[in-house]
């Protein structure tokens, strides 16, 4: 079952990161999805909480922006 969000938000907290056993250390973003805040409470969704790596996080971002684009495209050729 899909859910439907109305809302993203996005952060980094300094002190959670990943640091490997060769020393990489790798910094996580935290992506949190939330319904809408004007539907009362007893209605919304669970929000949807995901972390990413920076990788990970540009190529959701590049995929976005695509989709983004090709959006637009579309609605001003109607």
């Amino acid at each position: 079952m899909s859910r439907r969000y109305s809302h993203v938000h996005a952060a980094i907290d300094p002190d959670q990161f990943e640091v490997y056993p060769n020393g990489v250390r790798v910094q996580e973003i935290e992506l949190v999805l939330t319904d809408d805040p004007e539907v009362p409470i007893w209605r919304q969704a669970t929000p949807g909480v995901c972390t990413l790596d920076a990788r990970r996080a540009r190529e959701l971002a590049f995929e976005l922006l695509m989709v983004a684009e090709v959006a637009e495209q579309w609605e001003k050729a109607r």
